[in-house]
């Protein structure tokens, strides 16, 4: 994997090549690209751990609750009575069965 540096340079480089843009200013515009790009993959991050920990939390307070793994997907039970089904990722199945319980 580059560094944010050498991504920068190799951007950089390739936008004089194709625009004959100045080097110093296209440095500046790719950084300030790149940055953005890293700032908004963080936010995306922080807002799935949010959820994931939101998810836990909601698992944490059911009482009798059973999570299963079967080849068709997970389905989780709540008091004995099945909720979201088939369901590929653990994820989805906690969202679908918050979304009817």
């Amino acid at each position: 994997m580059r560094t944010r540096e050498e991504q920068i340079e190799d951007l950089a480089q390739t936008l004089v090549d194709e625009t004959g843009a100045g080097d110093g200013y296209s440095v500046l515009v790719v950084r300030e690209h790149i940055l953005e790009a890293e700032r908004r993959a963080e936010q995306r991050v922080r807002a799935e751990i949010g959820r994931d920990s939101e998810r836990l939390d909601w698992l944490e307070k059911l009482p009798l609750a059973d999570i299963h793994k079967f080849a068709s997907g997970w389905e989780i039970g709540i008091n004995h009575i099945s909720f979201s089904e088939g369901k590929q990722t653990l994820r989805e199945t906690i969202d679908a069965a918050r979304e009817v319980g």
